[in-house]
Formats: C-alpha cells, structure tokens, sequence
C-alpha cells in the first residue's frame, strides 16, 4: 500500500515536508506535557514523556518498520506492524505480553530511556484491556466497541505524516490503528479525521481550516455523515460558542469532543494571525485553552494541528524534547525513509 505515487497529490519541498513532521511530533508533545498528563518521567529540564506521547512515537515506529520492509522489497501488513508496536509499549512499561499473542522482536526506540515506566503510571485502560486479550483488532472486528473516550485520537497524527499517498489511505490507515483497541465509531473515526487534518496540511497552500474540510469529506465518504456533520457545526461557527461547551469538567471527553475543542483553538490561531503575529506564542496559548476545555487529549490535537501548520513553537522546555531526543531520533529515522532528498 505504501507508497502511491501514481495517484499521490503535490506535496511540498523536501525540507518543508520534514520541519511539518517535527513540528507535529514536538506539537503533539508539548500538548500533552502542558495538560499535566499523568506521567512524571522527567529530562534534564522537567519535559514528561507520557503514555499518550509514548504511544504516538510507537505509532510512527510501526509504521515506520512497515515502510522500512517495503523499501526493501518486502511487503509488510502496516496495522500488524503498528500492533507489534504497541505490543513492545507494553512490554517496555514492565508489563506482562499476553499468553495467546506474539513477542515482537526490539527496536532501538525500546531502549530509549525516555520510554521507559518509571512513574509514567500504567497507561489507559481500554489501551491495556485491548492489548492484554493477544488479539489483534481489525477494521471488521474492532476492540472495545463501547469505548468512544480519546486514548486513540491521541496517538493518531503520526499516520498523517505519511507523505506521498493519498488522503483516504492516511484514513484507513488510522482507522485500523485505532480498532486495535477502540471500537467505538466515534473514537475510531475522530482518529482517522485527526491524522487526515495533519496529512492535508503537507499539501502546498494549505491551510487547517482546508485540511479540516477535506478530512470531513473522508469521514463523509467512509459512511459516518452523522459524525461528519456534528464536527462540520464547529467550522461553520463564528466563534461566539464557547468550545469548552463540548465537554464537562472532571470527565474524560469522548473522542469527538475532543477533537472539536483542539481543532477550534488551532483554527482561533489561524483566523487570527496576521503577519504580526508571534505565532510561538498563540500557540502555546492555544495549547492551554485547549487544556483547559477539553484536557490532554484536546491539547494534543491543537498542539499537533499547529506544529504541522506553523512549526512555530514555544520555546519552554522545548531543548528538551529536540537535539539527541527519541522525537528527534524518530523524527530523523520516518524523514529518511520517506522522504526523498
């Protein structure tokens, strides 16, 4: 399936595509750390690395190992590549493999030290239970079926950084991924539409708002209208609604929620900016805005959004998450595989 480069849209420069990646990756980081997610696994100057971050970058190793085979003329299952890869999460977090499933043999990102358990706490639960059966969740026969809360959304802007294939194929993509262990239509498909808004926004022109457009019309095309439209209400608002309506404070949002109140503090930045703009700065408060509405998962969807529009992010314990870092490392390794120079 990877890559497509008969029927593939115009993308942008090499070195345009790779500053979009890292800043979605270090975006979506940022977000969750500035949400006061759970895990207190520090670096040298107070950065957390969670379980939601942790599971994105293992979200981009699977699929990275799946594009790695096919480089080498070997055709590899992208979903499977992503479970094994969730798999190794799981086992790097001192937890026990099921009995029924498969060992996935290490990859170097197992050995970073920032991936490792100490105080990051479990990781979510639906996640775990998922993990924990040996089976692996397909399209056809999800996991969870009754779960629509964000654990999925939150891992899932990595597939959109897939360049050079359409945008449906980032869709399926991410819809797999997140039926391994979220069922629920509204978790999965909030999934697909995230990593849709991301891979949009690697088209020369392009803005969120657009990328936003055409993610809906997936969700359109993918036979969820209902959901389509419900998110379609917040593009069409002026921005009088109070995005924290979407979700209710001491509850975990339900993935869609979510989605909605990230996405309308990334579009608040990018109706606003002007060329006066300090865009590093509107971007870490819409970051916080996001965290205070909707939580971590809100967060990282604004943060992700307006990494890959803008690659302008705030500073603050940014060094920490850059040179010599597993974002880094990754970031470097997907850049080189991908992307041709």
């Amino acid at each position: 399936m990877i890559p497509e480069p008969d029927s593939a849209p115009v993308f942008l420069s090499s070195a345009a595509l790779s500053a979009k990646i890292r800043g979605c990756l270090l975006g979506g980081a940022l977000g969750d750390a500035a949400a006061g997610a759970a895990a207190e696994t520090q670096s040298g100057s107070g950065m957390s690395i969670s379980a939601n971050t942790q599971l994105a970058l293992y979200s981009l190793d699977g699929l990275l190992e799946a594009i790695e085979w096919a480089n080498e003329g070997v055709g590899a299952d992208e979903t499977a590549c992503v479970w094994l890869a969730y798999l190794r999460w799981m086992r790097g977090q001192g937890l026990p493999l099921p009995e029924a499933g498969p060992s996935p043999l290490p990859r170097p990102i197992d050995a970073e030290p920032l991936l490792r358990p100490e105080g990051t706490g479990a990781g979510d639960p639906d996640v775990l239970s998922a993990l924990s059966t040996g089976e692996m969740g397909t399209r056809q026969r999800p996991l969870n079926t009754g779960v629509d809360t964000p654990a999925a959304l939150v891992r899932s802007a990595p597939f959109g950084l897939l360049p050079y294939v359409a945008t449906e194929t980032v869709y399926k993509l991410a819809l797999d991924a997140a039926s391994l262990t979220h069922g629920h239509p509204s978790a999965r498909h909030s999934a697909a539409v995230f990593a849709s808004m991301v891979h949009g926004l690697l088209a020369p022109g392009a803005t969120l708002r657009s990328a936003a457009e055409s993610a809906l019309a997936q969700a359109r095309e993918n036979g969820v209208p209902d959901f389509s439209d419900r998110l379609q209400e917040l593009l069409a608002d002026d921005g009088g609604t109070d995005p924290a309506g979407a979700g209710t404070a001491g509850r975990t949002p339900a993935a869609e929620e979510a989605l909605a109140i990230g996405l309308r503090a990334a579009l608040a930045v990018e109706d606003a900016a002007t060329e006066d703009t300090d865009l590093s700065a509107a971007t870490a408060a819409a970051i916080r805005e996001a965290a205070a509405a909707g939580g971590t998962s809100a967060a990282v969807v604004a943060g992700s959004l307006l990494g890959t529009r803008y690659e302008a992010l705030p500073d603050t314990d940014l060094e920490a998450l850059r040179e010599g870092s597993v974002i880094e490392k990754l970031a470097a390794g997907f850049i080189a595989s991908t992307i041709a120079p």
